[in-house]
């Protein structure tokens, strides 16, 4: 412990009242510190502290009190009490978002993929979310890799089952040929298997490289769907779409379906939100 770090000690202990007396005294006699600071008598350096507090006493006389409007500390306290509704995505443009929330993600390569990807399942795994990620064009043995190098543990996560890897097959062909109610059915029920296995949730990871064009009409009135199926609930969904298969008549579907919409330029994050 140098000096500056000690002093700063003195100040959390004089704001809030750590680290206790006895600590304090030991950090302000640690040898790193400089002759003058560590020879401190302990009259002196009470003195020190005196001289501290009543400076504090008095910049808190002189400024005035400051109270927040009433509808502003109503809302603070609303926000605070629904905490439990909200999620740490693992996106970087997306930060913190609510349960139920719809994200669509425009990618171009499986680099580009794979940014948005892991770090999204890794969060996951860390807040005891069911992780259900569907394989994109990638083989498994590719996207195993692929999180492996980035997850600690990740062989552990899928013998338990909190990851779990799963085809387009098993997600939305499970008959060999696409049908909506069957899809949203097989959704709800992996819903149902993260709650009753004790999960915070479940946080899905769908890609539509698959979907023949005949489809698309079906699969957004899936999206419709899906996007009032997991209101209210304590799932998150990011579905991933190649940007350069898609029209800009699918850009728009894409937009309205989904309650963010985010992609890269170069460096730079573009999010749009509904």
């Amino acid at each position: 412990m140098k000096c500056r770090d000690m002093w700063i000690c003195l100040c959390a202990y004089l704001m809030d009242g750590e680290p206790e007396p006895e600590k304090l005294k030991a950090l302000m006699e640690n040898p790193d510190l400089c002759p003058k600071c560590r020879k401190c008598s302990e009259r002196a350096r009470q003195r020190e502290i005196g001289l501290q507090k009543s400076a504090r006493s008095l910049i808190q006389e002189r400024i005035p009190s400051v109270m927040a409007p009433v509808l502003l500390r109503e809302s603070l306290m609303i926000e605070l009490e629904r905490a439990e509704e909200y999620r740490e995505s693992g996106i970087e443009p997306l930060g913190l978002i609510r349960w139920g929330t719809h994200i669509a993600y425009l990618y171009r390569s499986d680099d580009e993929m794979a940014e948005v990807l892991v770090p999204y399942i890794e969060k996951g795994l860390e807040d005891n979310e069911l992780c259900a990620c569907m394989i994109s064009e990638m083989a498994a043995a590719e996207t195993k890799e692929l999180l492996t190098n980035q997850i600690p543990d990740l062989q552990k996560y899928i013998d338990t089952g909190q990851l779990q890897l799963l085809s387009h097959h098993d997600w939305y062909l499970p008959n060999g040929s696409f049908d909506v109610q069957e899809a949203l059915d097989g959704a709800v029920r992996k819903y149902q298997e993260a709650l009753a296995n004790g999960y915070s949730g479940l946080r899905v990871t769908g890609n539509i490289f698959w979907l023949d064009e005949s489809d698309w009409d079906s699969f957004m009135h899936y999206e419709d769907l899906l996007d009032e199926a997991i209101q209210g609930n304590k799932a998150l969904v990011i579905c991933m779409y190649k940007e350069t298969e898609c029209t800009i008549e699918k850009m728009v579907d894409i937009v309205n379906r989904h309650n963010y919409v985010i992609r890269k330029t170069k460096d730079s994050w573009q999010l749009r939100k509904q």
